[in-house]
Protein backbone atom coordinates (compact mmCIF):
# COMPACT_ATOMS: atom_id res chain seq x y z
CA UNK A 1 0.00 0.00 0.00
CA UNK A 2 1.61 2.87 -1.15
CA UNK A 3 0.09 5.63 1.14
CA UNK A 4 1.63 3.19 4.38
CA UNK A 5 4.46 5.09 3.99
CA UNK A 6 4.91 8.99 4.45
CA UNK A 7 8.48 8.74 3.62
CA UNK A 8 7.57 7.36 -0.08
CA UNK A 9 3.98 8.90 -0.40
CA UNK A 10 5.39 12.63 0.22
CA UNK A 11 9.04 13.14 -1.22
CA UNK A 12 7.44 15.99 -2.72
CA UNK A 13 6.13 18.09 0.69
CA UNK A 14 6.80 21.63 0.83
CA UNK A 15 9.42 22.84 3.33
CA UNK A 16 8.78 25.34 5.67
CA UNK A 17 10.90 27.48 7.84
CA UNK A 18 8.80 29.12 10.84
CA UNK A 19 10.83 31.28 13.90
CA UNK A 20 14.11 33.26 14.06
CA UNK A 21 17.78 32.39 13.76
CA UNK A 22 18.89 32.27 17.11
CA UNK A 23 21.93 35.06 17.77
CA UNK A 24 25.53 33.47 16.49
CA UNK A 25 26.78 33.25 20.34
CA UNK A 26 23.30 31.64 21.29
CA UNK A 27 23.69 28.62 19.66
CA UNK A 28 24.70 25.95 22.15
CA UNK A 29 24.58 22.83 19.88
CA UNK A 30 27.12 20.68 21.09
CA UNK A 31 28.48 23.74 22.94
CA UNK A 32 26.60 22.73 25.60
CA UNK A 33 26.30 18.95 25.07
CA UNK A 34 24.47 17.09 27.99
CA UNK A 35 21.28 19.87 27.75
CA UNK A 36 21.89 19.33 23.53
CA UNK A 37 21.44 15.52 23.90
CA UNK A 38 18.62 15.99 26.46
CA UNK A 39 16.60 18.27 24.21
CA UNK A 40 17.26 15.67 20.81
CA UNK A 41 16.09 12.57 23.03
CA UNK A 42 12.95 14.29 23.71
CA UNK A 43 12.28 15.74 20.19
CA UNK A 44 13.13 11.69 19.04
CA UNK A 45 10.70 10.37 21.50
CA UNK A 46 7.71 13.28 20.08
CA UNK A 47 8.63 11.72 16.40
CA UNK A 48 8.64 8.55 16.65
CA UNK A 49 5.05 8.66 18.50
CA UNK A 50 3.71 11.17 16.06
CA UNK A 51 4.76 9.54 12.96
CA UNK A 52 3.51 6.75 13.63
CA UNK A 53 -0.22 5.37 13.57
CA UNK A 54 -2.32 2.17 13.67
CA UNK A 55 -5.55 2.24 12.44
CA UNK A 56 -6.87 0.25 14.91
CA UNK A 57 -6.06 2.46 17.40
CA UNK A 58 -6.99 6.19 16.00
CA UNK A 59 -7.10 7.82 19.31
CA UNK A 60 -3.66 6.92 20.62
CA UNK A 61 -2.52 9.15 17.70
CA UNK A 62 -4.66 11.91 18.83
CA UNK A 63 -3.29 11.76 22.18
CA UNK A 64 0.22 11.65 20.74
CA UNK A 65 -0.55 14.90 18.82
CA UNK A 66 -1.89 16.83 21.60
CA UNK A 67 1.10 15.73 24.03
CA UNK A 68 3.83 15.94 21.34
CA UNK A 69 2.96 18.67 19.23
CA UNK A 70 1.87 22.72 19.57
CA UNK A 71 1.25 25.40 16.84
CA UNK A 72 1.55 25.51 12.95
CA UNK A 73 3.25 21.52 13.17
CA UNK A 74 -0.70 20.56 14.22
CA UNK A 75 -1.37 21.31 11.04
CA UNK A 76 1.03 20.37 8.89
CA UNK A 77 0.46 16.46 10.67
CA UNK A 78 -2.77 16.92 9.87
CA UNK A 79 -2.46 17.22 6.29
CA UNK A 80 0.44 14.77 6.10
CA UNK A 81 -1.63 12.17 7.78
CA UNK A 82 -5.37 12.89 6.26
CA UNK A 83 -4.91 10.37 3.25
CA UNK A 84 -3.74 7.81 5.42
CA UNK A 85 -6.27 8.07 8.02
CA UNK A 86 -8.91 7.99 5.08
CA UNK A 87 -7.43 4.52 3.76
CA UNK A 88 -10.03 1.44 3.73
CA UNK A 89 -7.37 -1.18 4.13
CA UNK A 90 -5.52 -0.88 7.87
CA UNK A 91 -2.77 0.83 8.04
CA UNK A 92 0.14 0.19 10.76
CA UNK A 93 3.14 2.31 10.65
CA UNK A 94 6.64 2.27 12.75
CA UNK A 95 8.70 4.67 12.80
CA UNK A 96 12.05 5.23 14.47
CA UNK A 97 14.46 7.97 14.39
CA UNK A 98 17.46 6.02 12.76
CA UNK A 99 19.83 9.65 13.31
CA UNK A 100 19.59 13.29 14.47
CA UNK A 101 21.49 16.29 14.29
CA UNK A 102 21.34 19.61 16.07
CA UNK A 103 21.13 22.50 14.05
CA UNK A 104 20.83 25.07 16.88
CA UNK A 105 19.91 24.87 20.16
CA UNK A 106 19.23 27.51 22.28
CA UNK A 107 17.88 26.41 26.18
CA UNK A 108 13.92 26.33 25.27
CA UNK A 109 14.09 25.88 21.21
CA UNK A 110 15.87 23.17 19.30
CA UNK A 111 16.33 22.65 15.63
CA UNK A 112 17.74 19.38 14.07
CA UNK A 113 18.12 17.19 10.97
CA UNK A 114 16.38 13.83 11.42
CA UNK A 115 16.25 10.66 9.46
CA UNK A 116 12.85 8.89 10.06
CA UNK A 117 12.57 5.03 8.83
CA UNK A 118 9.13 4.04 8.57
CA UNK A 119 7.80 0.11 8.60
CA UNK A 120 4.15 -1.14 7.71
CA UNK A 121 5.67 -4.32 8.09
CA UNK A 122 5.81 -4.91 4.20
CA UNK A 123 7.84 -2.07 3.23
CA UNK A 124 10.59 0.01 4.63
CA UNK A 125 11.11 3.91 3.60
CA UNK A 126 13.49 6.82 5.17
CA UNK A 127 12.46 10.46 4.77
CA UNK A 128 14.52 13.51 6.02
CA UNK A 129 12.88 15.98 8.01
CA UNK A 130 13.92 19.51 9.73
CA UNK A 131 12.51 19.31 12.79
CA UNK A 132 11.58 22.65 15.12
CA UNK A 133 10.56 21.76 18.93
CA UNK A 134 10.27 24.25 21.76
CA UNK A 135 10.11 23.82 25.54
CA UNK A 136 6.75 24.39 27.44
CA UNK A 137 6.39 23.99 30.92
CA UNK A 138 9.42 21.73 31.33
CA UNK A 139 8.20 19.58 27.93
CA UNK A 140 9.57 19.69 24.43
CA UNK A 141 6.88 19.70 21.84
CA UNK A 142 7.12 19.89 17.98
CA UNK A 143 6.19 23.16 16.60
CA UNK A 144 7.80 22.72 12.82
CA UNK A 145 7.85 19.99 10.26
CA UNK A 146 9.86 19.94 7.39
CA UNK A 147 10.01 16.93 4.94
CA UNK A 148 12.66 17.08 2.81
CA UNK A 149 14.47 20.48 3.95
CA UNK A 150 15.99 22.61 2.19
CA UNK A 151 17.02 25.62 4.87
CA UNK A 152 19.73 28.22 5.04
CA UNK A 153 22.29 27.38 7.23
CA UNK A 154 22.36 29.73 10.57
CA UNK A 155 24.70 32.12 10.77
CA UNK A 156 28.32 30.38 11.41
CA UNK A 157 30.26 31.31 14.77
CA UNK A 158 34.10 32.69 14.15
CA UNK A 159 36.33 29.93 14.10
CA UNK A 160 38.50 30.96 17.06
CA UNK A 161 38.75 27.35 18.18
CA UNK A 162 36.12 27.21 20.42
CA UNK A 163 33.49 24.38 20.44
CA UNK A 164 30.58 26.51 18.52
CA UNK A 165 33.57 27.63 16.41
CA UNK A 166 34.82 24.16 15.62
CA UNK A 167 31.34 23.05 14.97
CA UNK A 168 30.31 25.55 12.12
CA UNK A 169 34.05 25.52 10.58
CA UNK A 170 33.18 21.37 10.13
CA UNK A 171 29.47 22.06 8.63
CA UNK A 172 30.93 24.55 6.01
CA UNK A 173 34.04 22.73 4.79
CA UNK A 174 31.60 19.46 4.72
CA UNK A 175 28.78 21.26 2.62
CA UNK A 176 31.94 22.07 0.45
CA UNK A 177 33.35 18.93 0.66
CA UNK A 178 29.18 17.35 -0.51
CA UNK A 179 29.52 19.88 -3.45
CA UNK A 180 32.56 18.42 -4.47
CA UNK A 181 32.00 14.78 -4.10
CA UNK A 182 28.25 14.82 -5.17
CA UNK A 183 28.18 16.82 -7.77
CA UNK A 184 29.14 15.34 -11.28
CA UNK A 185 29.42 16.00 -14.98
CA UNK A 186 29.45 13.24 -17.86
CA UNK A 187 30.83 15.92 -20.67
CA UNK A 188 33.68 16.52 -17.93
CA UNK A 189 34.57 13.09 -15.99
CA UNK A 190 37.86 13.95 -15.31
CA UNK A 191 37.25 17.25 -14.08
CA UNK A 192 34.56 15.44 -12.07
CA UNK A 193 36.48 12.96 -10.52
CA UNK A 194 39.57 15.90 -9.98
CA UNK A 195 36.85 17.74 -7.76
CA UNK A 196 36.18 14.70 -5.42
CA UNK A 197 40.05 14.01 -4.97
CA UNK A 198 40.68 17.27 -4.30
CA UNK A 199 38.34 16.84 -0.96
CA UNK A 200 38.82 13.36 -0.07
CA UNK A 201 41.97 12.92 3.14
CA UNK A 202 42.51 9.06 4.04
CA UNK A 203 41.31 6.24 4.17
CA UNK A 204 38.90 8.05 0.86
CA UNK A 205 41.99 9.08 -0.84
CA UNK A 206 43.33 5.76 -1.79
CA UNK A 207 39.85 4.39 -2.29
CA UNK A 208 38.85 7.37 -4.82
CA UNK A 209 42.96 7.20 -6.17
CA UNK A 210 43.13 3.15 -6.67
CA UNK A 211 39.58 2.88 -8.44
CA UNK A 212 39.75 6.10 -10.69
CA UNK A 213 39.40 4.27 -13.41
CA UNK A 214 36.04 3.35 -12.81
CA UNK A 215 35.01 6.35 -11.08
CA UNK A 216 35.76 8.27 -14.46
CA UNK A 217 34.20 5.73 -16.76
CA UNK A 218 31.02 5.52 -14.24
CA UNK A 219 30.90 9.32 -14.69
CA UNK A 220 31.16 9.31 -18.66
CA UNK A 221 28.84 6.50 -19.30
CA UNK A 222 26.26 8.05 -17.43
CA UNK A 223 25.03 10.57 -19.45
CA UNK A 224 23.92 13.11 -16.67
CA UNK A 225 24.41 15.89 -14.72
CA UNK A 226 24.42 16.38 -11.66
CA UNK A 227 24.21 18.97 -8.82
CA UNK A 228 23.38 19.72 -5.31
CA UNK A 229 19.86 21.18 -4.72
CA UNK A 230 19.78 24.60 -2.67
CA UNK A 231 20.40 24.86 0.90
CA UNK A 232 22.07 22.04 1.68
CA UNK A 233 21.40 21.03 4.93
CA UNK A 234 24.55 19.86 7.76
CA UNK A 235 24.46 19.16 11.58
CA UNK A 236 27.13 17.80 13.26
CA UNK A 237 26.37 14.05 15.23
CA UNK A 238 29.78 13.71 17.02
CA UNK A 239 33.29 16.14 17.29
CA UNK A 240 36.19 15.73 19.06
CA UNK A 241 39.36 17.87 17.95
CA UNK A 242 40.10 18.04 14.49
CA UNK A 243 37.69 15.46 13.54
CA UNK A 244 33.99 14.95 13.40
CA UNK A 245 30.63 13.39 11.89
CA UNK A 246 28.14 15.38 10.01
CA UNK A 247 25.04 14.26 8.92
CA UNK A 248 23.75 15.69 5.50
CA UNK A 249 21.07 15.84 3.11
CA UNK A 250 20.04 16.97 0.13
CA UNK A 251 17.73 16.76 -2.80
CA UNK A 252 19.82 15.78 -5.61
CA UNK A 253 19.20 17.57 -9.32
CA UNK A 254 19.83 15.11 -12.30
CA UNK A 255 19.63 16.37 -16.02
CA UNK A 256 19.88 13.39 -18.51
CA UNK A 257 21.25 13.86 -22.35
CA UNK A 258 18.15 15.23 -23.03
CA UNK A 259 18.13 17.99 -21.06
CA UNK A 260 15.33 16.49 -18.43
CA UNK A 261 16.13 17.30 -14.66
CA UNK A 262 14.27 15.16 -12.26
CA UNK A 263 15.28 15.11 -7.89
CA UNK A 264 16.44 12.56 -5.98
CA UNK A 265 16.52 13.19 -2.20
CA UNK A 266 19.96 11.94 -0.95
CA UNK A 267 21.04 11.44 2.87
CA UNK A 268 24.55 10.32 4.38
CA UNK A 269 26.85 10.54 7.11
CA UNK A 270 30.43 12.10 6.11
CA UNK A 271 33.49 11.54 8.16
CA UNK A 272 35.64 14.72 8.14
CA UNK A 273 39.25 15.57 9.28
CA UNK A 274 40.54 19.04 9.90
CA UNK A 275 43.62 19.76 7.46
CA UNK A 276 44.79 22.98 8.02
CA UNK A 277 42.32 25.60 7.82
CA UNK A 278 39.88 23.41 6.08
CA UNK A 279 38.19 19.94 6.57
CA UNK A 280 38.38 16.89 4.07
CA UNK A 281 36.37 13.77 4.16
CA UNK A 282 38.02 10.30 5.15
CA UNK A 283 34.39 8.44 5.04
CA UNK A 284 31.19 8.96 3.16
CA UNK A 285 27.89 6.41 4.32
CA UNK A 286 25.18 6.93 2.61
CA UNK A 287 22.10 6.35 4.93
CA UNK A 288 19.73 3.48 4.05
CA UNK A 289 16.84 1.55 5.71
CA UNK A 290 18.09 -0.98 8.24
Amino acid sequence: MKLALLALALLTSACTVTGTALPVSANLALVDAGRTGAALDAVKAAAEAVFSYDSGNPAAFDQAVAEHVTGVAKTQLTALFEQVRKSSQPVRLVTRVRQAAALEFGGDRIRDLAVLQQDNGVTKGLAAVALTAVRESGRWRLSDIALNPAQPAPAPQPDDGSVGGVRDSALAGARAAAGALFTTDSGDPEGSYARAEAVAAEPLLSDYRTKKATYVEAIRKSGTKVALGPDPMAGVLALTGGRGTVLFFTTLRVTDAAGQATSRPFTTELDVVREGTGWKVTAVRPVTTA
